[in-house]
């Protein structure tokens, strides 16, 4: 194995690893993703891929700026990508409806229109039952309404994560499928990552190995609280008009991909590392998406999978230097809105690299050190 220096190595071949390399490489830096498997072969390859700012997991404290940054940065990236790649990622907006049937709900959603109403680059409202109808007249017409947003997106993830590796090799990355086994230190540097057959050196690691953050945690000494968070997602056939608009309820969701099935989607399973699927599984999201659109009984199922997520304990991602050492920098924990994030990490990623700090909103609350105290 070549020992020959690089600047940057970048572990996994997630869209974490494989678009922190590009916006590397695009800097004039020698980067080399190292990736055990196969680019966008878990998570990043197998997610719905939406790209709705306005609700999970931190928004809207803290995370709320950032994940609008995130969407703006996706218009403008994915046109990036495809002239960079060749590979059409699939951008773009759609409607989304969140559907309520009863009262406590819909309460809740009005609550939250409040605020959402006043975000920039969106229109969000609520409908009652007549409206929404208008809107997908195949969501159920038992909902008492739905919260109605304009202006948020959808991304295909396997070609998004297939650009972005295609286009860090156009500007000189290269990709290698090895196993990493450890980290080379010196004093508190890192400067390079051993193999299953040799090692590589670099003046800097970026650790983007998803659910596998705890094997890394081991390497460095730090831990790194992310857990693997397992989700399952069905494909379905129509032989009629695809859906207007993406529906969700409790969680789950459907809407018409540009591949012309229906996805839906999804589970969130503590099941390990287990990848599995499950008639259980199936049966959960059948339900859930019955409840939304009952009209879709007839909905061929043609294709079930599953895939593992980050997780952290905070349930927010984590971006940033790993505490105690100087170039070594992680990017994972992301859960259900990996993709959605992505821009936003891993800006924040190269930014840090390259330049020390980042002006991207929200990274300083992503920051590793508020594990650990710091």
């Amino acid at each position: 194995m070549a020992t020959d220096r690089r600047d940057v190595i970048v572990v996994g071949g997630g869209i974490i690893g494989c678009l922190t390399a590009y916006l590397l490489s695009r800097e004039g830096l020698k980067v080399t993703i190292v990736e055990a498997d196969a680019v966008a072969s878990h998570a990043s390859g197998f997610a719905f891929g939406g790209l709705g700012p306005l609700e999970g997991a931190g928004i809207p404290d803290p995370l709320l700026g950032f994940s609008v940054w995130c969407l703006e940065r996706h218009a403008s990236l994915s046109p990036e990508l495809e002239e960079a790649s060749g590979v059409d990622t699939q951008f773009h907006l759609r409607d989304r409806l969140i559907l309520a049937f009863d009262d406590s709900e819909a309460r809740r959603y009005k609550e939250e229109i409040k605020w959402q109403k006043d975000v920039k680059g969106f229109h969000v409202e609520w409908l009652d039952q007549s409206d929404v109808l208008k809107v997908e007249p195949r969501a159920n017409p038992a909902c008492l309404g739905a919260s109605y947003a304009k202006g948020t997106g959808a991304i295909e993830a396997y070609r998004y994560n297939l650009a972005a590796a295609q286009a860090a090799e156009k500007f000189g990355a290269e990709i290698l499928l090895r196993r990493v086994t450890g980290l080379i230190s010196q004093g508190g540097r890192c400067s390079g990552v051993t193999l299953e057959t040799g090692r590589l050196e670099a003046g800097a690691v970026v650790l983007a190995v998803g659910p596998w953050s705890q094997q890394a945690s081991s390497w460095c000494g730090v831990e790194i609280p992310v857990s693997p968070l397992k989700g399952q997602v069905i494909r379905l056939q129509l032989t009629t008009d695809p859906m207007r608009a993406s529906l969700n309820y409790a969680g789950s969701y459907a809407a018409s991909k540009p591949d012309g099935l229906i996805w839906a989607g999804t589970t969130e399973e503590e099941a390990g590392f287990d990848v599995g699927i499950t008639t259980a599984a199936r049966d959960k999201i059948m339900g859930d998406l019955l409840k939304m659109a009952p009209s879709l009984a007839d909905a061929e199922l043609v294709q079930q999978t599953a895939c593992l997520r980050p997780i952290s304990a905070d349930g927010l991602p984590i971006v940033g230097k790993v505490p105690g050492w100087e170039n070594l920098y992680v990017g994972t924990g992301s859960g259900r809105k990996g993709i959605l994030w992505s821009t936003g990490m891993c800006h924040g990623l190269a930014d840090l690299i390259v330049k020390g700090s980042t002006e991207v909103p929200g990274v300083s609350s992503l920051d590793p050190a508020r594990f650990s105290g710091g």
